[in-house]
C-alpha cells in the first residue's frame, strides 16, 4: 500500500514520546479491531458530508488509504470503521484522549498543537 510508507514515516520523524504514543494507538486499534475517524461535516474539500450524508474529501480518501495501510500492518482485514464527527474546535482534543484515532480534515500545524497531537506530513498549504 503506498499510504504505509508515509505513515511509517510519520511514526519515524515523530518525538519518542508522541512515537510512543502513536504505538500505544496502534496497540489499542489492533485490539480492539476498530480504527475511529474524526470526521468534518462542513470541511470542503477536505471533510464533508455529501447528499447521501456520507463523508467524502481529500483527508477522507488519505484516511481511508491510512485505514487499508493498517490492515495491512495489523493483520487485521477486517478493521472496522467508525465514523465520529468533530468540529474544529472538539477535533484536536479528541484525538488527544483517544476517542478519535485519526483526524480526517485539515488543521493548522503549530507548537502548541505538536504538544498535544502528532501531525501527519503536510498535505495542503495556504
Amino acid at each position: 500500500m503506498k499510504f504505509l510508507p508515509m505513515m511509517l514515516a510519520v511514526l519515524m520523524a515523530m518525538p519518542v514520546a508522541a512515537q510512543a504514543q502513536a504505538q500505544g494507538r496502534l496497540d489499542k486499534i489492533k485490539q480492539s479491531g476498530q480504527i475511529t475517524l474524526g470526521v468534518r461535516e462542513s470541511s470542503i474539500p477536505f471533510s464533508y458530508l455529501d447528499d447521501a450524508q456520507k463523508p467524502v474529501g481529500y483527508s477522507i480518501d488519505i484516511c481511508y488509504g491510512i485505514v487499508a495501510a493498517l490492515k495491512d500492518k495489523l493483520g487485521l482485514p477486517e478493521l472496522k470503521v467508525r465514523e465520529v464527527s468533530v468540529t474544529s474546535s472538539t477535533r484536536i482534543p479528541l484525538v488527544a484522549n483517544g476517542t478519535v484515532d485519526i483526524s480526517c480534515g485539515s488543521a493548522t500545524n503549530n507548537e502548541q498543537r505538536q504538544q498535544q497531537v502528532s501531525f501527519a506530513p503536510t498535505t495542503f498549504v495556504t
